[in-house]
């Protein structure tokens, strides 16, 4: 990806579109969309592979926001990061494609999984400094989407519908579990 990052920004200088001191934020800003795109895009092609593309949207709903403002492991390299991503999605798609859960393990199982989140708290990354006011920002955020799956989980309920209900729980088990590496990890740095 750095290597293309690389490509278009000599070609938009070459064709005069920006200045050279401006190379760094072209390179870095076409690799983060050349990254996001490609992760996207395979992500799309696991959910329909296996047809599950609302699962996959539902996934999304919940793990971007959790990640983005919870923390948690991070990987060293993008090859790494797409990887364990596409680990994720194709075991919970898989989890939720082929296992029955019934509704209220998978409830119970979500409940916990939250409450160890929110014991955890937010998990900073060593290369991505956070002051008290954007750590404050990231609980606020973190709080308010635990509230809207809190109360999709109730819906799940009323509904009786067990395969989100069990997506959601599985949703944040991995939540969990990158908390959980990344608070070990980051507190030995």
């Amino acid at each position: 990806m750095e290597y293309l990052a690389n490509k278009l920004t000599d070609y938009i200088i070459e064709k005069g579109i920006i200045t050279e001191d401006m190379t760094g934020i072209y390179k870095y800003g076409f690799q983060c969309f050349l990254e996001f795109s490609v992760s996207t895009l395979c992500s799309i092609i696991i959910a329909l592979f296996f047809g599950m593309l609302p699962e996959c949207l539902f996934f999304f709903l919940l793990f971007i926001p959790m990640r983005s403002f919870g923390g948690g492991l991070h990987m060293k390299t993008y090859l790494a990061c797409f990887t364990g991503s596409c680990f994720i999605l194709t075991s919970t798609l898989l989890a939720v494609k082929y296992l029955t859960i019934p509704l209220f393990p998978s409830f119970v199982l979500y409940l916990f999984t939250a409450i160890l989140i929110l014991a955890i708290g937010p998990v900073d990354h060593p290369n991505r400094e956070v002051d008290g006011k954007d750590n404050h920002i990231f609980i606020k955020r973190t709080y308010f989407t635990m509230l809207a799956s809190f109360l999709l989980s109730l819906l799940f309920i009323y509904t009786a519908n067990r395969r989100y209900m069990f997506l959601q729980a599985a949703v944040f088990t991995f939540i969990f579990a990158t908390s959980l590496i990344g608070r070990l990890i980051y507190k030995k740095s």
